[in-house]
């Protein structure tokens, strides 16, 4: 029987298998493909699977192209997994049982062929083609029969409903192909146009651009269930328009549903309504898992997710958008503060309803990793006197003197150390520290030196900046500038020296033998002139006491510290003795150093018996 059909009965051009076996059932004289196939020797339901072998063999025997019939045939390949033309196909996006046809195509199949001329085209098979391409009418669908299997016998069913086909080529809706079936055709003759659904299998684009395109034209309320098959063929050119720019289009769709209201909580779910339904529950093995990483990528990018929370199946890695709490909280700051700096650098403003601050965009992370830099850049002054090793006057004393700055802004409402310019600074300093070694003992720290010398922090750094210091050692257990040692006598040859002619209260009091207050109250009395010098050894303007005044103090009076001095009798009892001799001291307030007008004091003394310890003769 081979022999006889061989050639003689060739597969038309996109004719699916079953189709095929149908006409050749009618042909052969036969009632339905089930009685042909059982007389070749095996099951019609075993075809219909699209069984290679079977295939082959229906091919030997009609004459078709084996390679055609492969193509063309819906073969199943796994539960609800199909291929056809190459391409993969689920279930769902197949019209397995049911028949959808054109029928001006059927019509024109009649009046070239007969009953025999009638056949399927493979495009029928798929839901997302609802236009003929020919005769720009849509596909119907022929009323199916109670058993399934008796639905694959086309040339059967169709002649059965000629007279709904008949009535349907006359009033079919009329509509051209959408470039999106247009897209669908191509893919199954072979030929792509779009890398980006191109890599997606054949259904997964396909529903992408239908699911997508609805949301896009209906918004995120509507079920997708509640829509008709020309609402879903519009949605299919829609969602194939924006998909024409590949990734970058499906990303600027869906940011275009992102709605203002994201920028303050995690809405995605309503953003994207049946398209992001459709990815959450839908079933299509692992290539469906790459378009679904790459919205869920999105997602994660731009809503507020925190670390660990659950999209599509998968944690959220790490935290990319930021609402303003988040972002406060995140940066360990205050929720003012935040809200100042982002009024100040324009990220946000202030809704006038409620007075609240609202983002313009979602806070990216790398615009918090910059705002965390610049936070952790400003130090308080107690975090840079620990990198600096300096007590807080040093350090006042460096910004005093313009080595170092402090900045106030929308960030920081108090004084911050930059701590770049701080580090810039013990790096400019530490790169003057020789290797040769003076002698320990003539080394101190630069802080111990600021006290030994009396001179002002500020101005030893100076002294190293210029290069006037050449002997600059470091002490390894230090650090900051407590960690850098200078050569003493070298520090002191290097300061400016000033003269003073003056000395200071304290200065005074020891050279008097009085205490602190009684310089006080002589300069107010006017026997001791007080002047404004400068400190040879610290260059330090301090209130000092005119060595003049002081000279010709002691040639009008002496205190009863120094004649305890010089008698060697304690100040205390020698005082009341001499008070019991009658000599008095010039009358002065309580708390006041005692002290004695000179004329006449030395003879008053020698009579009351009181000679000096080197006037006295030997024993």
């Amino acid at each position: 029987m081979a022999e006889n059909f061989r050639l003689i009965f060739p597969l038309e051009r996109f004719e699916t298998a079953t189709s095929y076996v149908s006409r050749l059932t009618r042909y052969c004289g036969l009632q339905e493909p089930r009685v042909l196939c059982l007389d070749f020797g095996f099951r019609w339901q075993d075809f219909v699977r699209g069984d290679d072998d079977l295939l082959e063999k229906i091919a030997t025997i009609g004459g078709a192209c084996p390679r055609d019939m492969k193509r063309w045939a819906v073969r199943t390949v796994d539960k609800n997994r199909f291929e056809v033309c190459g391409q993969k196909a689920t279930k769902a996006s197949l019209v397995r049982s049911r028949l959808r046809v054109c029928p001006r195509c059927l019509i024109e199949d009649h009046q070239n062929g007969g009953r025999h001329g009638v056949f399927r085209r493979v495009g029928w098979h798929f839901w997302s083609i609802r236009t003929c391409p020919e005769h720009n009418v849509a596909l119907i669908v022929i009323p199916p029969e109670l058993h399934t299997l008796h639905n694959y016998d086309f040339v059967g069913q169709v002649l059965k409903n000629w007279a709904f086909v008949n009535y349907h080529a006359d009033t079919a809706t009329r509509h051209k192909p959408t470039d999106f079936e247009g897209y669908i055709f191509d893919r199954l003759g072979g030929t792509s146009s779009n890398p980006f659904l191109d890599d997606l299998p054949l259904y997964v684009a396909a529903r992408l651009c239908e699911v997508l395109g609805f949301v896009m034209q209906n918004g995120p309320k509507l079920r997708i269930s509640e829509a008709t098959d020309d609402d879903l063929r519009l949605a299919g050119q829609t969602g194939f328009d924006a998909l024409r720019r590949g990734e970058d289009g499906m990303y600027a769709a869906l940011e275009a549903m992102v709605s203002p209201i994201a920028l303050r909580t995690v809405r995605h779910q309503s953003d994207f309504g049946a398209f992001f339904e459709w990815l959450r529950t839908s079933s299509m093995g692992e290539d469906f898992e790459t378009l679904r990483d790459k919205v869920r990528d999105f997602i994660f990018r731009t809503y507020p997710f925190r670390e660990g929370d659950t999209v599509l199946g998968k944690v959220c890695p790490s935290r990319a958008v930021f609402t303003i709490s988040g972002a406060w909280q995140s940066l360990g700051i205050q929720r003012h503060r935040m809200n100042r700096i982002l009024l100040a650098e324009g990220l946000a403003h202030t809704d006038m309803a409620d007075k609240s601050v609202r983002l313009h965009e979602g806070l990216k992370s790398e615009a918090i990793d910059d705002l965390r830099c610049r936070i952790s850049a400003r130090l308080n002054a107690i975090e840079a006197q620990s990198l600096m090793g300096l007590s807080l006057e040093m350090l006042n004393q460096l910004r005093d003197h313009g080595i170092v700055t402090t900045t106030v802004d929308a960030l920081d409402q108090i004084p911050k150390f930059d701590r770049d310019e701080l580090e810039q600074l013990l790096a400019k300093l530490s790169a003057w520290v020789t290797e040769t070694q003076s002698d320990r003992t003539d080394t101190v720290s630069i802080i111990d030196a600021t006290q030994r010398v009396r001179c002002p922090l500020a101005d030893i750094v100076k002294l190293i900046l210029g290069g006037k210091l050449t002997y600059l050692n470091r002490d390894a257990e230090k650090c900051g500038l407590a960690a850098l040692r200078v050569n003493l006598p070298e520090l002191r040859a290097a300061l400016p020296q000033f003269e003073m002619p003056g000395v200071t209260k304290g200065d005074a009091s020891r050279r008097l033998r009085v205490n602190y207050p009684t310089i006080n109250f002589l300069i107010a009395d006017g026997v001791l002139i007080e002047r404004r010098l400068r400190n040879p050894r610290s260059r330090q303007f301090l209130d000092a006491v005119c060595s003049t005044s002081l000279t010709a103090f002691e040639a009008k009076f002496e205190t009863l510290g120094q004649l305890s001095k010089r008698y060697h009798r304690a100040s205390g009892p020698f005082g009341c003795h001499l008070e019991a001799k009658g000599i008095c001291p010039i009358e002065t307030p309580a708390g006041i150093s005692w002290y004695y007008e000179r004329k006449g004091l030395e003879g008053r003394l020698r009579r009351a018996g009181l000679i000096p310890q080197n006037e006295k003769e030997p024993t």
